[in-house]
């Protein structure tokens, strides 16, 4: 009993040589700070960007005819029927970003901006909330509320898309204001080691702004509001070059720093390229085959493998480029001129020691918007003011733009598929022809929207589909574009082509119904439903 006594006695002792102070630092892991530079919040915020549109685009690459699958009736195929797949995820990346990867990370970020007086950065948090909800509106529709957002509520209510598209625009304003002040602590040296985009370049920051505010407007072509001149000034103070293109980079050394869609994470080893992504390239549509075609594109076996020149070096101007309609077998056909490789250009699961080709390499940097794309935009702004002259400027541009481009993530070879970058001599063959660059007076809306289609090949296939929405599917726009799958359209969509994703599966019809049934989503062709954007 007095040894018990002795012992309470000591630790009694103990416990007021110990401060409070100190027992809340036993809680307190320095291996993982709860409290972290603005800088240090930004890399990760960034990379989801990409991720988010990545993830996705294997679904939406299908809508906009940049892939299918190598085999009807796989899963997933439902895509290729401008369907989707009920009671999955699938599909709900973006709506992913927009509210968890990104999400709180960049109401954090913000905060701790706004309390550092770190102008800077607070305006590019207000931009990059801006990007994720005109992508998430863009390819979802309705929102959540934003007055509900980001709190601790059960259940959340919906707001109609013209909210969004409001909100997208006031946050866009203020992160203008912010990035062109000069007071507090604004500092590039301390925002660069975390801004991997653009390494806290404010200039480039309000350049990216401005696009995502001339998509916004362009996107409202069929409203009596819409103001070309208003876009083409925000294109004239967006992206000023590929210089100015907002890339998201991969190392690609380590698996957690390889590109989504590298060969070394195989995620896209059963998609292959479609017989209209084909057609937009060889000449079928055009009248001249474009130079882009060898290097974006995967060849086939060719002739050119019946009888080499050498085993090695098979002859480049035998190669043959086919695309698979979509949900077919045509694709898995014996080893003969018809087979069509994986988008890396292989017949063989992707691993890290495969090249890829274009976009899909280990390494390549994921575009979320670029020069090209900008000048596009004003293209068509302009052709629909009326002023042609100012449309084909621009319009050569774009493609002047995305040669250039293609060349930068062009992977050389001396082996099967011989590939080399597209010469000046090629580039200036191209964009002299008539059937490519016509007279300002010849140039039609058809030409710009499919020669922009082959610019966003491989990335930007949400601003494709916007486009595809903007004209209603029109294949006197989109040229040769069939919509008639192998087995017909998805059997929910009732006859219909899609205009929306269904928001997410697990956080929204698990537990989030009820407000899914105010706007309609709990019906099974809610996907074909119009969005207001794209309405008159």
């Amino acid at each position: 009993m007095k040894n018990i006594k002795t012992y309470i006695a000591a630790l009694g002792l103990v416990a007021t040589m110990i401060s409070c102070n100190d027992l809340e630092d036993i809680n307190v892991n320095p291996s993982f700070p709860v409290d972290v530079s603005a800088p240090a919040l930004m890399p990760p915020i960034e990379q989801q960007m990409a991720v988010g549109l990545q993830f996705d685009n294997r679904c939406l690459g299908r809508y906009t005819q940049n892939f299918s699958t190598a085999t009807a009736g796989a899963a997933g195929s439902e895509w290729d029927r401008f369907g989707y797949q009920s009671n999955s995820d699938t599909g709900g990346e973006i709506w992913k970003m927009a509210y968890f990867a990104i999400g709180l990370n960049l109401t954090k970020l913000q905060e701790k901006a706004v309390s550092e007086q770190r102008h800077d950065i607070t305006g590019i948090a207000k931009v990059i909330r801006a990007w994720t909800w005109q992508v998430a509106t863009d390819y979802h529709s309705e929102l959540i509320d934003f007055d509900q957002v980001f709190t601790s509520r059960l259940s959340f209510d919906y707001v109609p898309q013209e909210k969004v598209y409001a909100e997208v625009i006031r946050l866009l304003n203020e992160g203008l204001t912010d990035l062109n002040r000069t007071d507090g602590n604004v500092s590039q040296t301390y925002t660069a080691p975390g801004d991997k985009m653009y390494g806290g370049d404010r200039s480039k920051w309000v350049k990216f702004a401005y696009g995502v505010l001339a998509r916004n407007l362009n996107n409202q072509i069929n409203k009596a509001s819409y103001n070309a001149d208003k876009v083409i000034e925000y294109c004239d103070k967006s992206l000023a070059s590929n210089a100015d293109n907002a890339l998201i980079r991969y190392n690609g050394t380590v698996s957690t720093d390889i590109n989504f869609y590298g060969p070394g994470r195989n995620n896209f080893n059963t998609y292959r390229q479609t017989d209209f992504a084909v057609r937009t390239m060889d000449g079928t549509i055009f009248g001249v085959k474009d130079p882009r075609i060898s290097r974006v594109l995967a060849p086939s076996v060719g002739q050119s493998e019946l009888a080499p020149a050498s085993a090695a070096n098979p002859d480049p101007s035998k190669y043959t480029f086919n695309g698979n309609p979509l949900n077919t077998t045509a694709s898995t056909v014996a080893t003969n001129v018809s087979r069509i490789p994986n988008i890396y250009g292989t017949y063989a699961a992707g691993t890290v020691a495969t090249p890829g080709r274009y976009l899909f390499r280990d390494k390549a940097n994921f575009p979320l918007m670029t020069y090209s794309e900008i000048q596009f935009i004003k293209a068509e702004a302009a052709f629909i003011k009326g002023d042609k002259t100012m449309a084909l400027d621009a319009y050569k541009k774009a493609i002047d733009a995305n040669i250039d481009f293609v060349n930068t993530n062009t992977v050389v070879s001396t082996i099967f598929p011989i590939t080399s970058t597209i010469t000046a001599a090629e580039k200036t063959a191209f964009l002299t022809n008539v059937n490519i660059v016509p007279t300002a007076a010849n140039l039609t809306i058809s030409q710009i929207m499919l020669q922009k289609y082959v610019a966003l090949f491989g990335y930007g296939m949400l601003e494709t589909w916007t486009d595809l929405r903007k004209y209603h599917y029109n294949t006197d726009v989109y040229k040769t574009m069939s919509f008639l799958p192998n087995g017909g359209l998805f059997v929910d969509n009732n006859g219909n082509l899609p205009y929306r994703v269904r928001p997410r599966f697990n956080s929204e019809y698990v537990w989030n119904f009820d407000a899914l049934k105010a706007i309609g989503a709990d019906k099974v062709d809610y996907h074909t439903q119009e969005m207001w954007f794209s309405k008159n």
